[in-house]
């Protein structure tokens, strides 16, 4: 049979915690960062904006592509002007109608997803 080993002591740590007085020890929270304008502040500030700038892209290029593609569409189908609806050319309700409802659609897509990235920006600061 073999000794068992004997049991490890522990070594008082070397370490010593430095305190600097007029300083806080421990992390600062998001609020303190951006209250204080620190460069970790200007970082979640930033980020922010990125989301908020990407997602206004997304909307304008939502946009553009339907009411960019619309018109392109009737100039090549000029066959729609020859018909009418009440009196008006196929091709202006076509092009007028849909951009109500469209136009609100992505009005109401951005401002639910804006409102999630301020929520989420707001949780982030409160913790």
């Amino acid at each position: 049979m073999s000794p068992t080993p004997p049991a490890r002591r522990r070594l008082p740590s070397l370490r010593t915690p430095v305190r600097v007085p007029g300083r806080r020890t421990g992390l600062r929270s998001p609020r303190e960062e951006l209250a204080e304008a620190t460069a970790h502040g200007q970082v979640y500030l930033r980020r922010l904006q990125r989301a908020q700038f990407g997602l206004a892209l997304l909307a304008l290029v939502a946009f553009g592509a339907v009411f960019g593609v619309l018109p392109i569409a009737l100039y090549l189908l000029p066959t729609l002007d020859r018909h009418q609806l009440v009196g008006i050319p196929l091709s202006l309700w076509i092009l007028v109608v849909p951009m109500l409802p469209v136009f609100v659609a992505i009005g109401w897509l951005y401002a639910r997803r804006a409102d999630a990235l301020d929520d989420a920006f707001r949780d982030l600061v409160e913790r």
